[in-house]
């Protein structure tokens, strides 16, 4: 088992923005990004959160991320765009990207949005919830797919071809800014990011999870990254959604040369054909006034979700809805702070050093 270190997410997120700075993002793309991990870590989703600075810093390192790149608008049309990232951090890309679709959706009802050229682009959900947090409905994935690419495979099959291709849906409830029904998941029993927090913690995985190289069923992190498998949740239902994912995001690159969502397709092979490739980010944004009374909607919202918890199993107290158990944790974790177990720490801490980044007090 790891020891921990308890960290204010405050000062997290000072340390990440001074760290993605040193490395050549300017100050609001470095706060974007450092934000959106810790809101990560709040979330309980410390698989996206300060696990990823190393990660980053390597990528930036290699060329694969340019920090200071900024997203542009490459085309589209009346509710749609196509965004394209530059090859910058992703989470700037998909902000952009979804700000632009929010803003198309007040005028027409309903805006597309896909992105190209960008890297791992986090949380799926933290999207949705800003939408939801307008009163904006949002459904989002982000996927990969193609011969070397990515670290799951098909349902059926034995090698790695595709991403862990998640998936947001985004619902505002009420009007009195209660948490959003937020649905956002892997289409793997675990996103690879588990089984690197699992690494980080020393832990074994559940069964069912991954392989290992030969395709044996496995529960120890080490066998995945020495060349294991994730497996899709549900059997076929989770490779038909992870499927679905890289096809609708492959409405980006539909005319690109050179298909890529790097962070997503970090593991894509060389000798893996462009053409074969399919990759990208792919959003809706809903303005409920385009159908009706967007208040009345949100109200018959919350009368649904407010019935819906009254019908417990026994012994489970109430039924929690998509995005329960986000909204506790994150309200515990700002009153607590975030537990980063000491590998992380201690990965973060050799990049804050090597850049002249003071770490954060911790407990």
């Amino acid at each position: 088992m790891a020891d921990y270190r308890i960290v204010q997410p405050d000062a997290l997120e000072a340390t990440g923005t001074a760290v993605f700075e040193a490395l050549g993002a300017p100050h609001d793309i470095a706060a974007e990004v450092a934000g959106h991990l810790v809101r990560a870590n709040l979330a309980g989703h410390d698989s996206h959160g300060a696990i990823r600075i190393p990660q980053y810093a390597g990528q930036i390192a290699a060329g694969v991320v340019h920090p200071a790149a900024r997203p542009s608008i490459i085309g589209g049309r009346g509710a749609t765009v196509l965004v394209d990232g530059a090859r910058g951090f992703g989470q700037v890309a998909t902000r952009f990207a979804l700000v632009e679709a929010m803003s198309r959706a007040r005028v027409h009802g309903i805006a597309g949005a896909a992105i190209r050229q960008a890297n791992h682009i986090g949380r799926v959900g933290d999207y949705a919830e800003i939408a939801a947090a307008e009163g904006l409905v949002t459904i989002l994935t982000v996927g990969g797919a193609g011969p070397g690419v990515g670290a799951a495979t098909p349902f059926g099959g034995a090698a790695r071809f595709l991403g862990t291709n998640p998936w947001s849906m985004g619902i505002p409830v009420g009007s009195d800014g209660a948490p959003p029904v937020l649905v956002d998941f892997a289409t793997t029993v675990v996103a690879e990011g588990k089984v690197k927090v699992a690494r980080a913690k020393h832990e074994s995985l559940p069964p069912g999870c991954i392989t290992d190289k030969d395709g044996a069923p496995s529960t120890d992190p080490e066998d995945f990254y020495a060349g294991g498998l994730l497996l899709p949740f549900g059997g076929h239902k989770g490779y038909g959604l992870a499927l679905a994912s890289a096809l609708m995001g492959t409405l980006a690159i539909i005319d690109d040369a050179h298909p890529t969502m790097a962070g997503n397709l970090a593991d894509a092979r060389e000798g893996a054909e462009l053409a074969s490739r399919a990759a990208g980010a792919f959003l809706v944004v809903i303005d409920p006034s385009a159908f009706g009374d967007a208040e009345a909607y949100r109200d018959r919202v919350a009368r649904v979700t407010g019935e819906l918890r009254k019908v417990p199993a026994a012994g489970t107290g109430t039924v929690m809805l998509p995005g329960d158990p986000e909204a506790r944790t994150t309200a515990a974790r700002r009153a607590s702070g975030i537990a980063l177990p000491d590998d992380t720490w201690q990965a973060i801490e050799a990049i804050a050093s090597a850049n002249g980044v003071t770490m954060p007090e911790a407990q």
